[in-house]
Parts: structure tokens; C-alpha cells; sequence
């Protein structure tokens, strides 16, 4: 049996579409790492912060099913980072790139497992600083509550890290939010925060929107974003909706002219389609498969 802190190698999957590699654990609970080269010079990890996550929202996959919710320790975090780099052989000199980015979008949300996210940044920078150019991070956060946002500010301050600040926002309106993502911070409040981060830290941040038909995609939810980031320098970063069996909710078509009228109004926007998809490594998804074999999982 496998014992907690001490990650064990247990499936490798290749992406059909893409160079995308998902490397599957357990710790003993199945936990599940990205590799994305998306060939622009950054070997790109996603790892996961806790072994599911509660915070209900609406389109993520997880919502859908009861698994266990655990912290990962530091080590559950950086092991099978350094697992990857070895089986890939990313440091070999025709392969190594400059950039290291370490990306905390995968399963659970970073900020309630800060103090380990950090402890894991600060040891894998230690270890690959000679190795890499850069080693950089990013984290995804709803921000389920204000003070920890506050907190990361702190850390990334306190220990110089550079780490690039993803909002998932997904609506500008305060009531959409809370049906969407019912255990977010209010719209406005998140925002704020985000500014803070850029001026307290030095570092970007960004938006992130995932466009669902008729739910986030209407001339009033454009207004809406017209209002909130006018003038503000703030980029979104448009993403796809990935469909779920249990929800009717369909991916929206309007992203072309969401990003036409934004850009009128001095924001900069991106249409971003994550890669993996096939293998569960896109936003919200994962390999049910492994969990309904490692995990007692029951539908709500």
C-alpha cells in the first residue's frame, strides 16, 4: 500500500491530438500530472494542489462525483514533477528548453493549500535553477476567500517568486458568479485583488473566461466586461467550454466577436483551446476511469 507523502508512478497516457503526456500517481489516492510542449520553448508541467476538490463549481467534472480531499504535502507535489523531467528527459541537451513553468491548474484550488504550494515552488526552483533559464509559475484560483489571495501576495513577495496569477472569473456579475461558482469571491473584490497582485508583486496576472452558450455569452455579459476591465490593462484569456455529460450546457460560438468588440475598447484578449483533451488534461477534466478504481466514488 502505497503511504501519503510518497507518490507512486502508476500510468503513463499520451495525447492522440497533441504532445500532451498525463502521468497518473497515487499517493495512495490517484493524483494526475500534465506535460504540455506546445513547442514555444517552456516545458510546461500542470500539477495538481489537493486530490480533489469541493468548491462545487458548476462546469468542472469534479463537481460530479465524491472523492476524497486531501492537501498534497510538498513532496506529493514536487516528486512526480521531478518523475516527469527524468522519464521525459527534458534536461537532455538536445531537448532541454530555457523556460521551466511550473502551472498549478490541475486538480483542487491552490490558495486553500498555500503553504505547501509555495514550499513545493521554492524547492522545485532550488532544484532545476542550474538547469533552466527560468523557472517560473503560474496558479488558477477562484479566490474563495480574500485574505488568502492576500497571503499569496505575501509569499510570492516574501520569497521572490515568479509566479503568474490566472483569475477564473467566468462571469462579471456578482449573481452569475455565485451560481456558477458558489464558493467564489465577489466579482468586483477578486479584481481588485488581482491589481493588487500585479502591484505588490511585479508579476502578471490574467483572466480567464471559459464561454458557455447562452449563460456568459450575452451583449449584457460583454457590457458587462467592457465595464470591469476598460481601461484597467488586464487581458482575458478566453477558454473553451469543455462539455459534461450532466449538464446541457453547450460551448459558445460568440468568442470571435466577444474579442472583436473588446479589443475596440483597448483589451487585449486570447482564444486558448488547452491541450490533452483526450486525456483529461484539459480545464475541469480528469481520467475517471482511475479514480472509480482507486477511490470510492459515489454521484451525489
Amino acid at each position: 500500500m502505497e503511504k501519503q507523502g510518497n507518490p507512486q508512478f502508476f500510468k503513463e497516457v499520451r495525447s492522440k491530438e497533441d504532445a500532451t503526456v498525463k502521468f497518473i500517481f497515487r499517493a495512495p489516492e490517484i493524483i494526475e500530472f500534465s506535460y504540455i510542449n506546445k513547442s514555444d520553448g517552456k516545458d510546461i508541467i500542470c500539477a495538481p494542489t489537493q486530490t480533489s476538490c469541493n468548491l462545487g463549481c458548476k462546469f468542472c467534472f469534479l463537481t460530479d462525483f465524491k472523492l476524497k480531499v486531501r492537501n498534497l504535502l510538498p513532496e506529493e507535489i514536487t516528486n512526480p514533477v521531478e518523475y516527469v523531467v527524468e522519464r521525459l528527459n527534458l534536461l537532455s541537451r538536445e531537448k532541454r528548453n530555457c523556460v521551466l513553468l511550473i502551472s498549478f491548474m490541475g486538480c483542487g484550488e491552490p490558495l486553500l493549500n498555500l503553504t505547501n504550494v509555495i514550499t513545493a515552488a521554492k524547492m522545485i526552483r532550488e532544484k532545476y535553477a542550474d538547469q533552466y533559464d527560468v523557472v517560473r509559475f503560474a496558479i488558477a484560483t477562484l479566490v474563495p476567500k480574500p485574505s488568502l489571495l492576500l497571503r499569496l501576495i505575501e509569499e510570492v513577495r516574501k520569497n521572490d517568486l515568479a509566479v503568474k496569477l490566472h483569475l477564473s472569473l467566468h462571469t462579471p456579475f456578482n449573481e452569475k458568479r455565485r451560481e456558477l461558482m458558489p464558493s467564489a469571491s465577489g466579482v468586483q473584490e477578486s479584481v481588485f485583488l488581482l491589481g493588487k497582485f500585479r502591484e505588490k508583486t511585479g508579476n502578471s496576472a490574467e483572466i480567464h473566461y471559459a464561454m458557455i452558450n447562452g449563460v456568459n455569452d450575452r451583449d449584457e455579459d460583454l457590457s458587462g466586461l467592457i465595464s470591469l476591465f476598460g481601461g484597467k490593462n488586464i487581458p482575458i484569456k478566453f477558454l473553451i467550454y469543455n462539455e459534461k455529460p450532466s449538464l446541457e450546457l453547450k460551448e459558445s460560438t460568440r468568442v470571435a466577436f466577444f474579442r472583436e468588440e473588446l479589443a475596440k475598447h483597448g483589451i487585449v484578449t486570447e482564444f486558448y483551446i488547452p491541450p490533452g483533451r483526450d486525456v483529461g488534461s484539459s480545464c475541469g477534466q480528469f481520467l475517471l476511469e482511475y479514480y472509480l478504481e482507486y477511490n470510492q466514488v459515489s454521484k451525489k
